[in-house]
Protein backbone atom coordinates (compact mmCIF):
# COMPACT_ATOMS: atom_id res chain seq x y z
CA UNK A 1 0.00 0.00 0.00
CA UNK A 2 3.21 2.24 0.89
CA UNK A 3 4.56 1.53 -2.23
CA UNK A 4 1.18 2.16 -4.34
CA UNK A 5 0.93 5.74 -2.45
CA UNK A 6 4.42 6.62 -3.40
CA UNK A 7 4.03 5.70 -7.06
CA UNK A 8 0.68 7.71 -7.19
CA UNK A 9 2.12 10.63 -5.14
CA UNK A 10 5.63 10.91 -7.49
CA UNK A 11 2.97 10.82 -11.02
CA UNK A 12 0.92 13.35 -9.72
CA UNK A 13 4.18 15.49 -8.80
CA UNK A 14 5.12 15.06 -12.24
CA UNK A 15 1.72 16.16 -13.91
CA UNK A 16 2.25 18.65 -11.59
CA UNK A 17 5.62 19.87 -13.23
CA UNK A 18 4.26 19.50 -16.33
CA UNK A 19 1.41 21.32 -15.88
CA UNK A 20 3.51 24.33 -14.51
CA UNK A 21 5.47 24.31 -17.34
CA UNK A 22 5.87 27.79 -19.01
CA UNK A 23 7.26 29.68 -21.63
CA UNK A 24 7.65 33.61 -22.44
CA UNK A 25 9.28 35.21 -25.00
CA UNK A 26 10.02 39.17 -24.66
CA UNK A 27 10.97 41.81 -26.88
CA UNK A 28 14.47 41.78 -28.36
CA UNK A 29 16.95 44.84 -27.42
CA UNK A 30 18.87 45.17 -30.29
CA UNK A 31 22.78 44.04 -30.47
CA UNK A 32 23.79 44.77 -27.46
CA UNK A 33 25.93 41.91 -26.34
CA UNK A 34 28.52 39.41 -27.77
CA UNK A 35 25.92 36.69 -26.91
CA UNK A 36 23.37 38.40 -29.15
CA UNK A 37 25.78 38.76 -31.65
CA UNK A 38 26.81 35.75 -32.23
CA UNK A 39 23.54 34.29 -32.48
CA UNK A 40 22.45 36.68 -35.50
CA UNK A 41 26.07 35.65 -36.68
CA UNK A 42 24.88 31.85 -36.85
CA UNK A 43 21.43 32.56 -38.22
CA UNK A 44 22.73 34.61 -41.14
CA UNK A 45 25.55 32.09 -42.22
CA UNK A 46 23.29 29.38 -41.91
CA UNK A 47 20.97 31.52 -44.16
CA UNK A 48 23.79 31.77 -46.71
CA UNK A 49 24.08 28.34 -47.35
CA UNK A 50 20.60 28.33 -49.19
CA UNK A 51 21.27 30.75 -51.76
CA UNK A 52 22.49 30.08 -55.01
CA UNK A 53 25.03 32.57 -56.84
CA UNK A 54 26.22 30.53 -59.54
CA UNK A 55 24.00 32.57 -62.40
CA UNK A 56 26.65 35.72 -61.41
CA UNK A 57 29.73 34.14 -61.19
CA UNK A 58 32.15 36.18 -63.34
CA UNK A 59 29.77 39.08 -63.21
CA UNK A 60 30.23 42.41 -61.56
CA UNK A 61 27.49 42.96 -59.18
CA UNK A 62 26.56 45.89 -56.66
CA UNK A 63 24.72 45.04 -53.55
CA UNK A 64 22.45 47.07 -52.22
CA UNK A 65 19.85 46.51 -49.28
CA UNK A 66 16.76 47.77 -48.31
CA UNK A 67 13.41 46.32 -46.09
CA UNK A 68 14.08 46.48 -42.53
CA UNK A 69 17.35 47.14 -42.28
CA UNK A 70 19.03 48.17 -38.92
CA UNK A 71 22.39 50.42 -38.61
CA UNK A 72 23.38 47.36 -36.24
CA UNK A 73 23.07 45.03 -38.98
CA UNK A 74 23.32 46.20 -42.08
CA UNK A 75 27.44 45.87 -41.80
CA UNK A 76 27.23 42.19 -41.38
CA UNK A 77 24.09 41.68 -43.50
CA UNK A 78 25.78 43.48 -46.85
CA UNK A 79 29.22 41.65 -45.86
CA UNK A 80 27.70 38.39 -45.47
CA UNK A 81 25.88 38.49 -49.14
CA UNK A 82 28.79 40.08 -51.16
CA UNK A 83 31.73 38.19 -49.32
CA UNK A 84 29.98 34.94 -50.56
CA UNK A 85 29.32 35.95 -53.69
CA UNK A 86 32.27 36.92 -54.05
CA UNK A 87 33.54 33.23 -52.96
CA UNK A 88 31.26 31.85 -55.84
CA UNK A 89 32.72 34.10 -58.39
CA UNK A 90 31.35 37.20 -58.63
CA UNK A 91 32.76 40.61 -58.93
CA UNK A 92 32.31 43.14 -56.64
CA UNK A 93 31.89 46.76 -57.05
CA UNK A 94 30.95 49.72 -54.90
CA UNK A 95 30.32 52.16 -57.73
CA UNK A 96 30.10 52.10 -61.44
CA UNK A 97 27.83 49.86 -63.79
CA UNK A 98 27.50 46.84 -62.34
CA UNK A 99 26.24 43.57 -64.68
CA UNK A 100 23.91 42.57 -62.21
CA UNK A 101 22.20 44.57 -59.25
CA UNK A 102 22.02 42.59 -56.27
CA UNK A 103 18.73 43.34 -53.96
CA UNK A 104 18.84 42.22 -50.40
CA UNK A 105 15.49 42.86 -48.76
CA UNK A 106 15.85 42.51 -45.29
CA UNK A 107 12.75 40.47 -44.00
CA UNK A 108 13.77 40.40 -40.90
CA UNK A 109 17.70 40.20 -38.89
CA UNK A 110 17.88 40.62 -34.96
CA UNK A 111 16.55 38.68 -31.60
CA UNK A 112 14.58 38.04 -29.35
CA UNK A 113 15.16 37.19 -25.19
CA UNK A 114 13.13 34.20 -23.95
CA UNK A 115 12.58 32.14 -20.39
CA UNK A 116 11.40 28.61 -20.25
CA UNK A 117 10.94 27.16 -16.62
CA UNK A 118 9.92 24.16 -14.68
CA UNK A 119 8.93 25.35 -11.22
CA UNK A 120 12.06 24.34 -8.86
CA UNK A 121 13.41 22.14 -11.03
CA UNK A 122 14.51 23.89 -14.06
CA UNK A 123 14.77 27.56 -15.57
CA UNK A 124 16.39 28.16 -19.51
CA UNK A 125 17.60 31.24 -20.47
CA UNK A 126 17.52 31.63 -24.87
CA UNK A 127 18.49 34.16 -27.02
CA UNK A 128 17.15 33.18 -30.27
CA UNK A 129 17.87 35.25 -34.26
CA UNK A 130 15.95 34.80 -37.02
CA UNK A 131 17.55 36.27 -40.27
CA UNK A 132 15.43 36.45 -43.21
CA UNK A 133 16.22 37.82 -46.64
CA UNK A 134 15.37 37.81 -50.20
CA UNK A 135 17.46 37.68 -52.58
CA UNK A 136 16.69 39.51 -56.35
CA UNK A 137 18.98 39.90 -58.99
CA UNK A 138 17.89 42.64 -61.19
CA UNK A 139 18.75 43.96 -64.62
CA UNK A 140 20.70 46.98 -63.74
CA UNK A 141 19.44 49.00 -67.02
CA UNK A 142 15.95 48.12 -66.84
CA UNK A 143 15.24 47.43 -62.95
CA UNK A 144 13.66 44.17 -64.20
CA UNK A 145 13.83 41.45 -61.97
CA UNK A 146 15.92 38.15 -63.38
CA UNK A 147 15.52 35.93 -60.50
CA UNK A 148 14.20 35.73 -56.64
CA UNK A 149 15.59 33.35 -53.83
CA UNK A 150 14.28 33.42 -50.17
CA UNK A 151 16.58 32.58 -47.72
CA UNK A 152 16.27 32.24 -43.71
CA UNK A 153 18.10 31.09 -40.78
CA UNK A 154 17.41 30.57 -37.29
CA UNK A 155 19.83 30.17 -34.59
CA UNK A 156 19.56 30.11 -30.40
CA UNK A 157 21.48 30.32 -27.44
CA UNK A 158 19.99 28.58 -24.69
CA UNK A 159 22.14 28.68 -20.97
CA UNK A 160 19.86 26.52 -17.80
CA UNK A 161 19.65 26.48 -14.70
CA UNK A 162 18.94 23.43 -12.48
CA UNK A 163 17.54 23.79 -8.93
CA UNK A 164 17.77 27.23 -9.00
CA UNK A 165 21.54 27.08 -8.18
CA UNK A 166 23.34 25.06 -10.78
CA UNK A 167 24.00 26.78 -13.97
CA UNK A 168 24.83 25.14 -16.79
CA UNK A 169 27.60 26.16 -19.78
CA UNK A 170 25.72 28.16 -22.78
CA UNK A 171 25.25 26.50 -25.71
CA UNK A 172 24.38 28.08 -29.31
CA UNK A 173 22.23 25.73 -31.82
CA UNK A 174 21.27 25.94 -35.33
CA UNK A 175 17.75 24.63 -36.92
CA UNK A 176 18.57 22.05 -38.83
CA UNK A 177 16.41 23.44 -41.56
CA UNK A 178 17.99 26.00 -42.01
CA UNK A 179 21.46 24.96 -43.46
CA UNK A 180 21.71 23.42 -47.09
CA UNK A 181 25.09 23.04 -47.53
CA UNK A 182 29.06 24.11 -46.71
CA UNK A 183 30.65 24.25 -43.12
CA UNK A 184 27.47 23.88 -41.12
CA UNK A 185 25.84 21.29 -43.54
CA UNK A 186 28.83 19.20 -42.30
CA UNK A 187 27.48 19.51 -38.64
CA UNK A 188 23.75 18.00 -39.19
CA UNK A 189 23.91 14.11 -39.58
CA UNK A 190 21.88 12.59 -41.80
CA UNK A 191 19.55 11.01 -39.36
CA UNK A 192 18.17 14.31 -37.87
CA UNK A 193 14.44 15.68 -39.83
CA UNK A 194 14.14 19.31 -40.57
CA UNK A 195 12.95 21.48 -37.38
CA UNK A 196 15.59 19.89 -34.74
CA UNK A 197 18.24 22.25 -33.34
CA UNK A 198 21.78 21.16 -33.60
CA UNK A 199 24.21 21.90 -31.20
CA UNK A 200 26.89 23.42 -33.10
CA UNK A 201 30.57 24.81 -31.83
CA UNK A 202 30.40 28.86 -30.01
CA UNK A 203 30.90 31.06 -33.23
Amino acid sequence: MKNFLKITLSILFLLLVSACQSTQKTYGEGLVSVVSQNVVKLAGNSAITQADFSSIKDKKILVELTGFVEERTKGFIDNLVSSNAEKEGARLIRSGDPDILVEVVVNSAGNDQGTSRIPVINRALRTESVVDLTLIFRDPSTGSRISTQDIRGEAKYEQKRWVGIIDESGKYYIKSSSVSNGNLADKVRSDITNDEWILVDRP
